[in-house]
């Protein structure tokens, strides 16, 4: 039987603080992020135990059951979403925070190459969430900020591509109508523009925004690009017909 306070490190009487307090420094600690490649699947299996150990001592009732009988196989499918739901979300947030975190990179940190490692270990973590929980309420959003933050990674191999375009074509198979549509569109013309080198193919994409979305956002960035489009075609390097 799994003792859940061994695990968090908490007295069986520890407050709710106590125990939240407690689960967030361990997942720190035990985040994959923070382990090099060989003990990865180690600290994800400590993480995952964790999350277990959590989700049925921060619950009122469900740690009174489990003082009284410790713990059961027997998991109803509705409290087996919500754990998922519970890990999925740590991840989801660990790739937030190094979003964030590249945005934040001074002048400096860019040109040692943190901004990218920032953006890399964000990658990594959408990624855990779009692969291992795929069913959870947090992996479509986890599948859009994986796209976004994969453009702005500096990165114009041939693999790195092919890479990006399955991940786009996935997500128009999975969320056919995702609340995401137009920004990942957007992507979409600006992965053609910027990675491929695709001009016409990105013009028609933005037309097609234009005439589509009226977020005024997305509309004024997409005149932008493509007048950007307008001033490379005709500029001094531009391609004769």
């Amino acid at each position: 039987m799994k003792d859940y306070y061994k695990i968090l490190e908490v007295h069986a009487e520890a407050s709710q603080e106590v125990i939240k307090k407690a689960y967030q420094t361990l997942a720190q600690k035990y985040h994959p992020d923070k382990h090099i490649p060989s003990k990865k699947k180690w600290a994800g299996e400590k993480f995952k135990e964790l999350s277990e150990a959590y989700y049925v001592l921060v619950d009122t009732v469900k740690r009174r059951e489990f003082d009284r009988s410790g713990y059961s196989d027997k998991i109803g499918e509705s409290n087996i979403k919500e754990r998922r739901d519970e890990e999925a979300y740590f991840y989801y947030r660990m790739g937030i925070e190094h979003l964030n975190k590249s945005s934040e990179r001074s002048s400096l940190g860019i040109s040692l190459g943190k901004r990218k490692s920032d953006l890399l270990k964000a990658r990594e973590d959408f990624k855990t969430v779009i692969d291992e929980y795929s069913a959870s309420k947090y992996a479509e959003d986890a599948h859009y900020h994986y796209i976004f933050a994969s453009m702005l990674v500096f990165d114009y191999s041939e693999k790195y591509q092919l890479n990006l375009k399955e991940a786009f074509d996935s997500f128009f198979i999975e969320y056919p109508r995702s609340k995401w549509e137009a920004e990942i569109r957007m992507e979409l013309a600006k992965f053609n523009l910027l990675k491929k080198r695709d001009y016409n193919k990105a013009r028609k994409q933005l037309s097609k925004i234009m005439a589509f979305y009226s977020e005024s956002s997305i509309i004024q960035e997409a005149e932008v690009l493509l007048l950007y489009i307008q001033m490379k075609e005709k500029g001094p390097y531009a391609r004769k017909a």
